[in-house]
C-alpha cells in the first residue's frame, strides 16, 4: 500500500479524533488541505517520520522508474547510487523513530546481505511489530478475519477504516507480505502459503496475498487447496495471472497436460504479457516494500511470471512445452511488437 495513500488518512484520522463533532463538509476540507500541505498536519514525531519515509519511498520508486530502458552499465550504477542515497536516508529516520515499520522493512531489504539473512531480519521485525500491535491497539487480533474483535468497532467503524489509517498496521501487513514473497523464491513454499493467508485476513489493505498463496500450492501440487482457495476469493480470481500461471503449473506438474494446455492458453488470452514474460524471462524492478501499483496493463503478468521465476525453473521442460503450446508464441511475439520489447 502507498504511503501517499495511507499516510494522509492517518493524519486525517489524527485530527478528527482530536477535533470530535466535523461535519463531513469540514471533514472534507481537512482532507483536501492535508493533500495540499500535510507536513502542517503532522505534529507527532511519528507522523513527521511517515512523511519523511513517503519522501524516501516516492524517490526510490521514481528513480527506478525513470531508470528503466538504460544501458546495464548505467542502470547498474545509477541503481547502486539510489539504494545507497536511500539506505542513508532509511537509517536518518530509524534513528528518529524506531516505531516507523515500513523504514525499517525496507532498510532490511536494501541492506547488502543474502536473503536468508534478510528473511531472518524480516522474521525479528515481524514479530516485534505484531506484539507492539496485540498490546498497543486493543481489539487487534492477528489470527481472525478482519483483524479486529467487535470491541475494537465502535461508532460504526469498520475493520477496513481502522486498518487503512493505521500505518503501524499497515507496515506489518508488508512485513507479512515481504515474508510470503521471500519465502517464494528461497523455495519455502508452506511458510509462504501461511504469510499470505494471514495478509489476506486483513480489510481495507489492498494486496495480491492469494497470488502468492496459488504459486505455492501449485509448487506443493496441492490441488484441493488450490481450487478452495479459487472459490473463496470468487470469480474475479481468474482474472489474475496468478491464478492462471498458478493452474497451468499446477495441472502440468500433476500430468494433466491436456487441462494444462487449455489453462496456458487461457493465460495467454487473459493477461496482457503472460506468454511474453513467460517465454522471455525479463528484469524486474526489486519490491521496496512489496508489489508496486500497477503502471501498465501487463505489469500485473510481469509480476506474476517473476515471482514464478524458481517454480518454473524447477518444473523440468516447462519453458519448452508452453512455448510449443498453440498459439503461445503467437501471442508473445504479437505482444513484443506492439510494446516494442
Amino acid at each position: 500500500m502507498d504511503p501517499r495513500t495511507y499516510v494522509p488518512a492517518y493524519l486525517e484520522r489524527l485530527y478528527t479524533q482530536e477535533h470530535p463533532g466535523l461535519t463531513e463538509g469540514a471533514r472534507k476540507l481537512v482532507r483536501e488541505q492535508i493533500a495540499a500541505d500535510p507536513a502542517r498536519y503532522a505534529a507527532s514525531a511519528h507522523a513527521q517520520a511517515l512523511l519523511s519515509y513517503t519522501r524516501v519511498h516516492g524517490e526510490l520508486a521514481d528513480g527506478l522508474f525513470r531508470m528503466d530502458g538504460l544501458p546495464a552499465d548505467e542502470f547498474e550504477h545509477g541503481r547502486g547510487e539510489l539504494f545507497a542515497r536511500a539506505r542513508e536516508q532509511l537509517a536518518h529516520i530509524i534513528a528518529g523513530d524506531a516505531t516507523c515499520l515500513d523504514a525499517r522493512l525496507v532498510s532490511i531489504q536494501l541492506a547488502e546481505v543474502p536473503l536468508d539473512t534478510c528473511l531472518s531480519d524480516m522474521l525479528e521485525l515481524e514479530r516485534e511489530a505484531r506484539e507492539m500491535l496485540i498490546a498497543t491497539r486493543p481489539g487487534f487480533d492477528p489470527g481472525i478475519d478482519g483483524l479486529w474483535s467487535p470491541e475494537a468497532l465502535t461508532d460504526g467503524t469498520s475493520a477496513a477504516e481502522l486498518t487503512s489509517s493505521d500505518p503501524d498496521l499497515i507496515g506489518w501487513l508488508h512485513i507479512l507480505e515481504a515474508l510470503a514473497q521471500g519465502s517464494i523464491f528461497t523455495a519455502r513454499y508452506r511458510p509462504a502459503v501461511r504469510y499470505a493467508r494471514a495478509v489476506m485476513r486483513a480489510k481495507g489493505f489492498p494486496n495480491y496475498a492469494v497470488g502468492t498463496l496459488l504459486l505455492a500450492l501449485a509448487r506443493l501440487e496441492d490441488e484441493d487447496a488450490f481450487f478452495q482457495a479459487v472459490q473463496e476469493a470468487g470469480p474475479d480470481i481468474e482474472e489474475l495471472p496468478w491464478f492462471g500461471l498458478g493452474r497451468t503449473l499446477l495441472l502440468y506438474k500433476l500430468g494433466q497436460t491436456r487441462s494444462a494446455r487449455r489453462a496456458l492458453r487461457d493465460f495467454a488470452a487473459r493477461c496482457e504479457g503472460g506468454a511474453f514474460f513467460l517465454l522471455n524471462p525479463t528484469y524486474h524492478d526489486p519490491y521496496l516494500p512489496v508489489r508496486p501499483p500497477a503502471r501498465e496493463a501487463w505489469d500485473l503478468s510481469h509480476q506474476a511470471v517473476w515471482e514464478a521465476d524458481g517454480i518454473i525453473a524447477d518444473t523440468p521442460d516447462f519453458t519448452l512445452w508452453a512455448e510449443g503450446v498453440d498459439g503461445v508464441k503467437t501471442a508473445a511475439d504479437d505482444f513484443a511488437r506492439r510494446y516494442g520489447f
